[in-house]
């Protein structure tokens, strides 16, 4: 590692100055004792002066030359040093890259093996069932090739590298997403109470299809018998809201778990998934302005806020126009 350091910062130029200076001093030092040894010293005339003198001159340079070896030494160490905390840091980083990279990519195949476990129930539902009432089977069949569409996206944004889909794109039906993966998770065996509330958001309808899929799956996978999906709109802190409510009847996120229940990797200790959807799900609402918290409720309950697209006006101003408070952001 140290060879590879020291092409890499051009230190070569330093380690030849170094070594001939050492060089020079060993081969100054050297010829001095040899000439305080030789005999003329001996019996000149002022010999025991020149001695002093040649002494004092070898002490000097001694000294100066470890001085000058000692400063080498240390610039020399401490490139070596700030070489390898610079590697350190890029591997560091690289690292990092590569978590965030391979975070991406588990919760992208997260989301589409819960797409296509919805489109596969449907399918077989279709198939297999005789019984299936025409206006059903037209809405499962919209489903389908709503949520294969969907898929389909995802896939050309994960094969485009981007780190997530569009986010500010427009106005979400929530009441039609909702409704179409209630319908996919219906088509599995689970039932889905949608109490709808003609809410309108902005974003992308993707996004809030990947929140809320991610939270029916968990209600799926972790609560009992039916789970409710409440949507509404509310006045928040910033404005008006629309809020998501997911509840089932589960036995509950574990305390010891339960303050961080959104990190990445977190998970109950009898829960056998992977914890990654709900961080996936609690980064979506952050990124599109608004939230996803774990309500203090009887029920297992997912509150999602998200910005409203209706925007309030003023009583006055709309008692004067003879129209409704609430306009959709165009």
């Amino acid at each position: 590692m140290s060879t590879s350091i020291f092409q890499r910062i051009n230190s070569g130029w330093l380690t030849t100055a170094y070594a001939t200076t050492t060089a020079v001093f060993i081969g100054i030092q050297s010829f001095l004792i040899a000439v305080l040894q030789g005999p003329w010293v001996s019996f000149h005339a002022h010999g025991a002066v020149l001695w002093a003198i040649l002494t004092a001159i070898v002490v000097i340079t001694s000294l100066v030359a470890a001085a000058a070896l000692l400063f080498g030494g240390v610039r020399i160490y401490r490139r070596v040093c700030a070489a390898e905390a610079k590697a350190a840091d890029e591997i560091y980083h690289d690292l990092l890259s590569a978590r965030e990279t391979q975070r991406l990519h588990r919760a992208r195949m997260h989301e589409v093996t819960s797409t296509l476990a919805g489109v596969r129930s449907a399918s077989e539902l279709l198939c297999n069932s005789d019984t299936l009432d025409p206006e059903r089977r037209v809405a499962m069949m919209t489903m389908m090739g709503s949520e294969l569409r969907r898929l389909e996206r995802l896939v050309r944004a994960q094969r485009g590298g981007a780190d997530t889909v569009p986010i500010d794109v427009g106005v979400i039906d929530v009441d039609a997403v909702v409704h179409n993966l209630a319908l996919a998770h219906e088509a599995s065996g689970t039932t889905v109470v949608h109490e709808p509330g003609n809410a309108l958001a902005v974003g992308s309808s993707d996004a809030a299809a990947r929140i809320i899929n991610i939270l029916l799956d968990n209600a799926a996978k972790h609560g009992s018998g039916a789970f409710d999906v409440a949507v509404r709109h509310e006045p928040g802190e910033s404005g008006q809201m629309v809020v998501i409510e997911v509840s089932d009847d589960g036995p509950g996120v574990a305390s010891e778990v339960r303050e961080r229940i959104f990190e990445w990797g977190v998970r109950g200790p009898d829960s056998a998934g992977q914890g990654i959807g709900l961080n996936e799900a609690h980064t979506v609402a952050e990124r599109m302005g608004g939230s996803l918290r774990l309500a203090a409720a009887d029920r297992t309950t997912f509150v999602v806020t998200l910005p409203s697209a209706v925007i309030q006006r003023p009583t006055a101003e709309a008692d004067k126009e003879g129209a409704s408070d609430d306009v959709v952001a165009a």
